[in-house]
């Protein structure tokens, strides 16, 4: 698995996901596409894939 660290950022918060844009090239995601976070609390991990149970609507 390859690893991406995004150094000098502050945290935000707010309703909304916002995902980094090279996170969105490297998984190949387009917009409007439905997509699964998961969250590990205990090894403080968030974990993004695609939602393949939802079609896309275009």
């Amino acid at each position: 698995m390859g690893e991406i660290v995004f150094k000098d950022n502050s945290v935000q918060v707010g309703y909304r996901i916002k995902i980094p844009k090279a996170i969105i090239d490297t998984l190949n995601l387009k917009l409007g596409q439905k997509i699964k976070i998961k969250f590990d609390s205990d090894k403080k991990i968030i974990i993004i894939e695609e939602d393949k149970n939802e079609k896309r609507k275009n």
